[in-house]
């Protein structure tokens, strides 16, 4: 593990502030763009060169053997060319992720302000009227750390894994004389085009704890660890055997993250988009089959992806992506309560619309989680607080579901060719009873009081008891 996990704000705020900047990959996504245009434009002449030759002038076996050759030096260059695109796109995402880890770390000069202000209070301290002041800058402080820490787990793990994808181009460049006399195969070009046979899973973490407030010494930074724990994790058992690629975005909510100056959720969820679509590129350009996987907020931010694939001319085949969101609040809580459009000011968040889209997408939510499986009669109060504790037992747990687990719901074509299918993760004991099984409550009274309390908890949701009375769905009362 890099060492910054356990390194002071000081030290990691003054680290990134030294640093170079993104200039220097943003210059190099260039060149490599500029790279893969020649490359496309030489394979292109070489190619219209060859035809003409043998259309018009050159018959025979010769010419049969040219074009055969030919045609293999067309396909290494165009090999070329879409690695140089992919090594652009893999640049362009590094400097994506320091401009968002650059954003999330905290200046340096408000870090020397608070152990400034710290060792003054502490000074001056004589009575021990200063304790509460001094606990409240010492919890800012807590909270920076973890701050810090976020930003630079979320940074290095995407740093790990452009560096894993990157080809050995001096490697190639080398072996080019060699190959292009003639001992270069077809399984050449299969090697360039796909350099990896390893299923990469790019994962689209939920909000953020990066400011979340410290009540005690190194909490923020043990909720930081099991959040880059989680982030890797999600979508694992869903998607067996593949490789995770954390896109490492704000996931902040505004204020509702705890600091005035986090980015709000409209802001996080568009700058996730990006970076979800550059790794999108690089991952596909190997030609290798591609999943996504979103947990909470990150399902949003597929949901807008979607979006934006539905209309590019230059998406990737549909048999290239497959995609799967977890524990999603839009499609759950907000889509139930808010019609889409309604913005809410204070998180800075504009309900969306679940999209058409061309690949196919699982919907996966834990059943009685708040977020993603809200009952829609709200003046049900027990099935209220049944969904409050499946939240929390539940909601990020959904990152680790497997299909074995989960019972179809719902699978729906859209106009162009995706299937939705939405699956759900069944709770057989209410979450409100989950802690009496925690303390040791016989299971015979556990399963003697859900057999009591589960149909009037059901009777607070349209879908497991549809003639029970009014519910709601897009903020308007369906009767």
């Amino acid at each position: 593990m890099a060492d910054f996990l356990t390194l002071s704000p000081e030290v990691n705020s003054a680290r990134m502030y030294a640093g170079g900047g993104p200039g220097s990959l943003s210059a190099a996504a260039a060149a490599w763009d500029e790279l893969a245009a020649e490359l496309w434009l030489a394979a292109a002449s070489f190619e219209s060169v060859c035809s003409g030759l043998a259309d018009r002038w050159w018959q025979g076996p010769s010419s049969r053997m040219m074009a055969a050759q030919a045609a293999r030096h067309t396909g290494w260059l165009a090999a070329a060319a879409t690695q140089a695109e992919g090594a652009a796109s893999q640049a362009q995402t590094m400097a994506l992720a320091y401009e968002a880890a650059f954003a999330a770390t905290v200046h340096p000069a408000l870090v020397a302000a608070n152990r400034a202000l710290v060792a003054w209070l502490a000074g001056s301290n004589v009575f021990g009227q200063n304790t509460p002041a001094i606990a409240a800058a010492e919890a800012i402080y807590e909270q920076m750390w973890a701050q810090d820490v976020v930003a630079m787990l979320n940074y290095h793990a995407v740093a790990s894994a452009v560096g894993a994808r990157l080809r050995p181009w001096q490697q190639l460049l080398h072996e080019l004389p060699r190959r292009l006399g003639g001992e270069h195969s077809d399984s050449t070009n299969t090697e360039l085009a796909n350099p990896s046979s390893t299923t990469t899973r790019i994962t689209v973490p939920g909000a953020s704890p990066v400011h979340a407030a410290t009540l005690l010494p190194f909490i923020g930074r043990l909720l930081a660890a099991r959040y880059a724990e989680l982030n890797t994790a999600i979508g694992t058992n869903w998607f067996p055997g593949t490789t995770p690629e954390v896109v490492s975005y704000p996931a902040t909510i505004g204020v509702l993250s705890g600091s005035l100056g986090a980015v709000d959720a409209n802001q996080s969820i568009a700058i996730g988009q990006q970076m979800l679509h550059n790794e999108i590129l690089a991952a596909t350009a190997s030609g290798q089959p591609v999943t996504v996987a979103g947990l909470s907020m990150g399902s949003m931010v597929i949901d807008r992806e979607l979006a934006y694939l539905a209309i590019d001319p230059n998406a990737p085949p549909s048999s290239a992506l497959t995609f799967v969101e977890l524990a999603g609040p839009e499609r759950g809580l907000a889509q139930t309560y808010l019609p889409v459009g309604t913005t809410i000011p204070i998180a800075g968040y504009t309900v969306g619309n679940a999209p058409e889209s061309q690949y196919n997408t699982s919907v996966v939510y834990s059943q009685y989680d708040i977020w993603a499986d809200p009952p829609d009669r709200p003046w049900n109060l027990l099935a209220g607080a049944n969904a409050l504790m499946g939240a929390a037992y539940f909601h990020d747990l959904t990152a680790y579901a497997a299909p074995q687990q989960a019972i179809e719901i719902a699978a729906v074509t859209s106009s162009l060719g995706g299937t939705t299918t939405t699956y759900m993760i069944p709770s057989p004991t209410l979450p409100l009873l989950l802690p009496l099984k925690q303390i040791g409550v016989p299971d015979w009274i556990v399963g003697g009081l859900n057999n009591v309390l589960k149909p009037l908890v059901d009777a607070g949701y349209s879908q497991y008891a549809p003639t029970a009375g009014p519910y709601f769905s897009h903020g308007n009362l369906v009767w």
